[in-house]
């Protein structure tokens, strides 16, 4: 071993790691020192050749001081340490790890809160016990639907398209035109897309007792356009039923309108309109849509 040898500093505070690490080096003749703490390392630095410092070594100590001498190098210093690129990247993933753990947190009240709401409405609106179990139970599933669009994208958005889809699907006709969708690609966020999803759940669910899918000849057309605004982006809706029995404002304010009107209107800023025509339901509705990635219609 070579006394002149500029030393490789060893930071391993677990167990034996670092007597080890130190052994291993000096049988390759390579001078080492064992260090006590990130501050002795950062001491000695400037007389080093290098150094190797554990994961729970950066993890456990105040590595403010190792930033700082890290930032005081001149541009074209060569001193071989990864620590700095470990420490940024560790840094990164923390703060990601934080963002998701405060939206699971958000979705989850908002999910119990939902799962409320519906609780107590559909044991209001039941006439029976089964009639209770079949609607809640339908409504739970929808909900469901929705966060599995929302959980399978990594950016936490829904498709409205895909929503269209798991609901209307069952009810279209093996040519796919007693169902169809026109419009481009629009990703709704988690605070926008659950509401929504449970709108078209409804509207469904009424298409489907009263309304176009009541019968075989009945028909959905829903299309939906994007309007650009000064403030933000305006989802623009039409939920137009032609082919079912005659329409009319009905006698009373079920579930399904509620839930259109109170949570659209009062989360989702939203602007509803019903028209019973006739010759069939015209919905309408036109929602902000807050920083949303818009792409061709596919």
């Amino acid at each position: 071993m070579i006394d002149a040898e500029l030393p490789v500093l060893v930071l391993a505070p677990t167990g034996r790691d670092a007597h080890v690490a130190a052994a291993i080096l000096g049988e390759e003749r390579i001078a080492s020192r064992i260090c006590r703490d990130l501050t002795e390392v950062v001491a000695c630095l400037d007389s080093a050749a290098c150094a190797v410092l554990t994961e729970e070594a950066l993890f456990s100590s105040n590595r403010q001081v190792l930033a700082d001498w890290i930032g005081a190098q001149p541009p074209w210093s060569d001193f071989p340490f990864e620590a700095r690129a470990n420490l940024e990247e560790r840094e990164r993933s923390a703060e990601r790890q934080t963002l998701l753990i405060r939206e699971l947190h958000h979705r989850v009240k908002n999910t119990l809160a939902t799962v409320q709401a519906l609780l107590g409405a559909s044991s209001r609106s039941a006439t029976s016990v089964e009639a209770f179990y079949t609607s809640f139970s339908a409504r739970v599933i929808s909900l469901a639907k929705t966060h599995n669009l929302l959980t399978e994208d990594y950016w936490q958005q829904a498709p409205l398209r895909d929503m269209l889809i798991n609901e209307l699907g069952p009810y279209n006709d093996s040519e796919g035109s007693r169902i169809v969708l026109d419009g481009p690609r629009v990703d709704l966020v988690g605070d926008l897309a659950v509401p929504t999803g449970m709108a078209i759940h409804e509207l469904t669910t009424n298409a489907a007792k009263h309304g176009a899918l009541s019968v075989p000849e009945g028909r959905i057309r829903i299309s939906w356009t994007v309007e650009k605004t000064a403030a933000h982006q305006v989802l623009c809706l039409d939920w137009i039923e032609r082919g079912g029995p005659p329409t009319e404002p009905p006698t009373r304010k079920g579930f399904g309108s509620t839930l259109l009107q109170r949570v659209l209107k009062v989360q989702c800023q939203a602007e509803l309109a019903f028209d019973y025509q006739p010759a069939g339901l015209h919905f309408s509705m036109r929602a902000p849509l807050p920083e949303q990635r818009i792409v061709p219609a596919y």
